[in-house]
């Protein structure tokens, strides 16, 4: 699957909120760091590239294929906030990101990543009921942080060689079977 399908088969997933800043990274070529390369945060500084990727996690776990930490989307993040973003998405995008330390308050901890897992999927649910709210008021305003992490979360994962390899499987255009059990393949074809 090449980038541009990937890009359209999550506008549609997503309900076709991604920014213009997001299309055009990833059709730029926008990707996680080489393998072998040390990563070094451009942008998500000071902690916050583990911040986004215990965010990350938590949206696209480790099951039988690896997670979002294993596609290593907070280095594709990174790359898209100091590439591909303009300086007000970039300063978005680090509100919302100091917006998830501040609810933590609220669930007895110092940071999203010491909080335990229930309480962080607790958090985020909450963030993403807040987010559907303010989808279906049909405001004009600022796009809430979630439904951004969660839509650079999935392009990063999906737009990977994990997401594309390992999570989804390449249509081999075999015969065509239309009772194929799901017990067979066990995920979505890509």
């Amino acid at each position: 699957m090449d980038r541009r399908t990937a890009l359209q088969r999550i506008a549609m997933l997503m309900g076709g909120t991604l920014s213009a800043s997001t299309i055009a990274g990833v059709l730029g070529g926008c990707s996680a760091g080489d393998d072998g390369v040390v990563f070094r945060a451009r942008t998500l500084t000071d902690g916050k590239d583990e911040l986004v990727a215990t965010l990350c996690e938590v949206i696209i776990p480790e099951t039988d294929t690896p997670g979002a930490r294993g596609a290593r989307v907070h280095e594709f993040i990174d790359n898209m906030l100091t590439d591909w973003y303009d300086q007000d998405e970039v300063d978005d995008f680090l509100n919302g990101l100091a917006d998830v330390e501040q609810r933590v308050d609220g669930y007895g901890g110092k940071s999203f990543i010491h909080l335990t897992p229930q309480q962080q999927i607790q958090l985020l649910t909450d963030m993403e009921t807040e987010a559907e709210s303010w989808h279906d008021s049909g405001e004009s305003s600022a796009t809430p942080f979630f439904i951004t992490i969660k839509s650079m979360t999935l392009i990063g994962y999906y737009t990977s060689e994990i997401g594309a390899t390992q999570e989804l499987r390449i249509n081999p255009m075999g015969i065509y079977r239309a009772d194929i059990p799901y017990s067979e393949i066990n995920r979505a074809w890509a």
